[in-house]
């Protein structure tokens, strides 16, 4: 029997989710019923409803027959999928070309046993998964299954890490972001308004705006070294919107990454975790991009480090689970991490920053370390009445850019290059991260080795190399030395303007210049 008559249905909860996809008709039902407000008014309007529903009835036609026409197989050499209501489908995919493969299991659905599966491959849009759809526990655990034995295993499963529940508090709480968690409470305000009533959305706004005036009155006066300042309500309000939307941001961290667990077999890594969204992916080892060992200002200070994982399938979602190695102390991160993904090992630097670019490092953040608190001075002095708000609004902005500037600061002392047989470790900061990145050679999409006026003294340059999974990400190493950057990335044994045809006085002009084509530019 062939694969096109083993495929079955998805679960009939798919009917609800196509529904979406044609939500775009009932601009016909507005329409109409903008007209007949115009023209004849109520009357009119009820005449023409069975218009109405016969379009809301279509909708749903087409949406069951969106289900209907999808039917998938999956055994142990792939997939196969139709889809289609006018122009039919049938693809193909093995198993050796999926990158992930995912299992998802929402809080809400669980009662009715219905789990969602994502698969990933290199083929399609980045941005979203390559084929998603709903069926029963039981054939998603079948995939899963079916999905471990296409590819080579080793006896008893490989190796498995279950962090601590310390581990996971650690993680979430250095990456929890608060502006993501004001905006995840002022959406659930909004919508509990939209939902409850006005009502309910009045009172935790008025909730809120007690809290900061009783914030206010508690707190009259704030110290910082020698400068005192009484604290407004709407500071008040700033800093307990800015703690709420953090703790908001921790529980949802928390959530998400509760219960995880990484698995290593020969060619799979699996992962697991969530509370309210129970997570199960299956990742193959040839499609990590890279892996990035990464620190914030305050976990290098405790010398904690967290391993993080760039990859096909993974990070499409806000809520997918990134981190294989939640924060812990170097010895068991790198311990686990050799268990793991022992092909994924930082080597020393070989290449670092000279003692004189510290300056290059440090003339970014130290504009606003001197610009926010003159600006928050000359404020206050010139604008008395306005000068609670503005001391601390200078407090509260200095606060990220002298934070900004230890980063940096780190940075400048750990920042380098190195390779180790074929894995590039590049270690820079972005943001308020200090990143160590391992990158396999294979995976790099574009080096770039680029040198200012400035750096040409001393021969020195900036490295930005850019890979690709989910998207582009580039990685940048400031002022390091141009001749052993291109000798470490090939650069030195390239062809000339004169193999190219090109006169020689281009030749000259590109050795001034110290431009170099990498040999796969050939």
């Amino acid at each position: 029997m062939d694969r096109r008559a083993r495929a079955v249905h998805a679960h009939p909860f798919s009917i609800l989710t196509y529904l979406y996809k044609f939500l775009f008709l009932l601009i016909f039902p507005l329409l109409r019923g903008f007209l007949s407000a115009l023209q004849g008014g109520l009357i009119r309007w009820v005449q023409g409803a069975w218009l109405d529903l016969l379009m809301v009835a279509l909708i749903l036609f087409l949406s069951y027959q969106k289900w209907n026409h999808f039917r998938y197989y999956f055994d142990i050499s792939g997939l196969y999928y139709t889809q289609g209501i006018f122009l039919r489908e049938q693809i193909w995919i093995p198993n050796t070309r999926i990158s992930a493969l995912s299992v998802l299991h929402p809080f809400w659905l669980r009662p009715f046993r219905i789990a969602q599966l994502r698969v990933d491959t290199v083929a399609r849009n980045p941005k979203k998964a390559d084929l998603t759809f709903y069926l029963r526990f039981d054939r998603a655990a079948q995939v899963l299954a079916l999905r471990q034995q296409s590819v080579p295993t080793e006896t008893g499963g490989g190796y498995a890490y279950r962090p601590g529940l310390q581990n996971v508090i650690f993680l979430s709480l250095f990456t929890s972001n608060s502006f993501i968690g004001i905006l995840i409470a002022s959406t659930f305000i909004s919508q509990a308004g939209q939902i409850l009533g006005q009502e309910l959305s009045d009172l935790l706004l008025s909730v809120f705006e007690a809290l900061a005036y009783r914030l206010a009155n508690d707190l009259p006066h704030l110290t910082v070294g020698l400068i005192a300042f009484h604290l407004p309500p709407i500071a008040a309000g700033a800093a307990l919107a800015l703690i709420g939307g953090w703790m908001v941001a921790f529980t949802m961290s928390l959530l998400q990454t509760h219960g995880l667990c990484t698995r290593r077999t020969a060619e799979l890594l699996h992962l697991q975790g969530g509370v309210l969204t129970k997570k199960f992916y299956q990742l193959q080892i040839k499609e990590i991009s890279f892996i990035d060992i990464r620190q914030s200002l305050l976990t290098r200070l405790f010398r904690l480090y967290s391993v993080f994982l760039d990859g096909i399938g993974v990070g499409k979602e806000q809520s997918d689970i990134a981190a294989v190695i939640p924060f812990s102390t170097r010895k068991h991160a790198m311990g686990q991490l050799d268990r793991l993904l022992p092909e994924f090992q930082p080597s020393p630097r070989a290449l670092k920053p000279n003692a004189g670019a510290i300056f290059k490092f440090l003339i970014e953040p130290l504009w606003p370390c001197i610009l926010i608190p003159l600006a928050s001075f000359l404020g206050t002095r010139y604008l008395p009445a306005w000068a609670a708000i503005l001391q601390f609004a200078g407090l509260m902005l200095s606060i990220p850019a002298y934070w900004f500037l230890g980063v940096r600061l780190m940075d400048f002392f750990s920042s380098g290059v190195s390779k180790s047989q074929d894995f590039f470790t590049l270690r820079y900061s972005s943001g308020y991260y200090l990143h160590t990145v391992v990158i396999p050679s294979d995976k790099i999409s574009l080096v770039n080795i680029r040198q200012s006026i400035l750096q040409r003294g001393d021969n020195r340059c900036d490295l930005v190399v850019s890979t690709r999974a989910e998207g582009q990400r580039k990685h940048h190493i400031r002022n390091i030395d141009w001749d052993a950057t291109t000798e470490l990335f090939g650069a030195l044994d390239c062809w000339t303007p004169k193999d190219a045809g090109i006169p020689n006085w281009y030749e000259r002009l590109f050795a001034l210049l110290k431009i170099r084509f990498l040999p796969f530019l050939k």
